[in-house]
């Protein structure tokens, strides 16, 4: 896979060290997607990488700190007028917790006119005075916090965690703000390369014919050494433009069509095209 394997973000990793003076080697891969909650605009800043070593098992409780903004957008998301007060309490925040206490940031979200902060961490902790510590600094703003015990990480997993369309939405921003960074103009339509695998060779022949009325051409087919059953890859092609809306439509199109035939869609790959 070309594009997508180059320009997928690099995974890195942070140590943590606990009060116990063990190390907790945490990998990180931080990013944001937009979703909807109940009718209203979420925004969801995630560890994903986080799916490498989860659940901890001496991290079985969620902690969540909740922080209400006082100059929210209409939609309930934050505003720049509040951009660096929330910041700057994050920035207090995450490490007082996270050094002090047994306890690993995974990631927040906004909401509704709120700031959410969650972390796992050990069970009986007890948050209460770094919070307010930190709080009396930032007296206009009104706080709550909660603990419940969540072993499996199902919060990470169920409520924040993005499903398989969020994510290659996720990583076609990534691919397209590389090729920004490479002088390409989107908007040209170029052709465009996109892997799909399957686990059984009929899968594969009937998927290809619905493909051909979408306008895709077959490329190559292959049978191919795979860790999961998933040994037949096909390679279509079609031809696009590459802003985000398009290749976002495209992909997301590709993965419902494939989960018809339970098969994997494996991403996409394209030539820069600077005119």
């Amino acid at each position: 896979m070309g594009l997508i394997d180059k320009f997928w973000p690099s995974k890195n990793h942070t140590t943590t060290k606990e009060s116990t003076h063990q190390l907790l080697e945490v990998p990180e891969n931080w990013d944001f997607y937009m979703f909807d909650i109940d009718g209203q605009p979420a925004s969801y800043f995630l560890n994903l990488a986080l799916t490498r070593i989860a659940p901890i098992l001496d991290r079985s409780t969620l902690l969540w700190v909740e922080i209400k903004m006082n100059h929210s957008r209409e939609d309930g998301l934050s505003s720049s007028e509040e951009f660096d007060h929330l910041i700057e309490i994050e920035d207090q925040l995450i490490p007082a917790l996270t050094t002090r206490l047994p306890a690993l940031y995974v990631g927040r979200l906004t909401h509704n006119h709120l700031r959410y902060f969650y972390f796992y961490c050990k069970d009986g902790i007890d948050v209460d005075p770094i919070l307010h510590k930190i709080m009396q600094s930032y007296p206009d703003y009104s706080y709550h916090f909660g603990q419940k015990v969540d072993s499996d990480w199902s919060t990470y997993f169920n409520d924040m965690y993005p499903n398989e369309e969020i994510m290659q939405s996720i990583s076609n921003r990534s691919v397209i703000e590389e090729l920004l960074n490479h002088g390409d103009n989107l908007e040209v339509e170029r052709p465009v390369d996109h892997w799909i695998y399957f686990q059984n060779e009929m899968d594969r022949t009937v998927f290809s014919k619905a493909i051909l009325s979408l306008g895709f051409e077959i490329i190559q087919q292959d049978q191919v050494e795979a860790s999961q059953n998933f040994h037949y890859q096909l390679q279509i092609s079609r031809s696009d433009s590459v802003n985000q809306q398009s290749i976002d439509a495209c992909t997301i199109q590709l993965i419902k069509l494939a989960q018809q035939f339970n098969a994997q869609y494996d991403g996409w790959e394209t030539q820069i095209i600077r005119n």
